[in-house]
């Protein structure tokens, strides 16, 4: 009786915190995050010869849409990246339940989602679908997508920031966060929403933010309570 009555407890919190989920503040201001326009290259033209590999990374995605790659690929689209990541990371990741991991993770991220529409909005690049007309792996969520732009990819950049922030947590789930790091990017091509060079552009981005996220004091402090947060977490899993 009392594993129900934990379950429904646990059910309650999630709920409760899903409710009123709100983005962690960024760590970084407009002055000290990393501007992706001064150092990451132009996205390509589709008359420029190397657009070939990007032409060529569209078509293979479109053949694992049928694949069980595919298929999580179209689930990862609208997860949050604490969903995406807490089985990598090791441990369930939720406001409700780690609110220090998720102000330390939840918070890069939004760094990361500055960053990567400061460049977004600099060049606005067609996503793949778009410029070819053709159905994306989506095709709920077309519309709304059309309306924002292909380079770097968001979903990309979050993710590497994200999963390279809870490694510093948990230095030994850093290989699998990564993995999953780059397969969370990798289903966007296969999503036809994003070009290979728009993930290889998040990939830079991403180091570039973690490097700023690094001398940032505040950064540090709440990586500290994370990481307490963490080894208590995980002695009490152990009792």
């Amino acid at each position: 009786m009392w594993v129900i009555s934990a379950f429904l407890i646990l059910c309650g919190v999630i709920a409760q915190a899903q409710a009123v989920i709100a983005y962690p503040e960024p760590f970084l201001t407009d002055e000290t995050r990393p501007d992706g326009v001064l150092f990451l290259p132009a996205p390509l033209e589709v008359t420029d010869p190397a657009f070939c590999n990007d032409f060529y990374y569209y078509q293979w995605g479109k053949q694992q849409r049928e694949t069980p790659f595919g298929e999580q690929a179209r689930k990862d689209g609208p997860m949050e990246l604490y969903e995406a990541f807490s089985e990598a990371f090791g441990m369930t990741i939720h406001p409700g339940l780690t609110p220090e991991i998720d102000n330390l993770a939840g918070g890069a991220g939004s760094d990361a989602h500055r960053a990567n529409k400061r460049v977004k909005n600099y060049y606005q690049r067609k996503r793949p679908f778009v410029q070819f007309a053709e159905p994306s792996l989506v095709p709920e969520t077309e519309e709304e997508e059309a309306k924002d732009y292909s380079y770097p990819s968001g979903h990309a950049t979050r993710g590497y920031v994200y999963a390279m922030t809870l490694a510093l947590i948990e230095p030994d789930s850093a290989n699998v966060l990564m993995k999953r790091a780059y397969e969370y990017a990798l289903g966007r091509v296969v999503a036809g929403y994003h070009y290979k060079s728009d993930i290889d552009a998040s990939a830079i981005l991403a180091a570039s933010i973690m490097g700023a996220l690094a001398g940032n004091d505040a950064f540090r402090k709440q990586l500290e309570k994370a990481k307490a947060e963490y080894a208590r977490l995980k002695k009490k899993a152990k009792k």
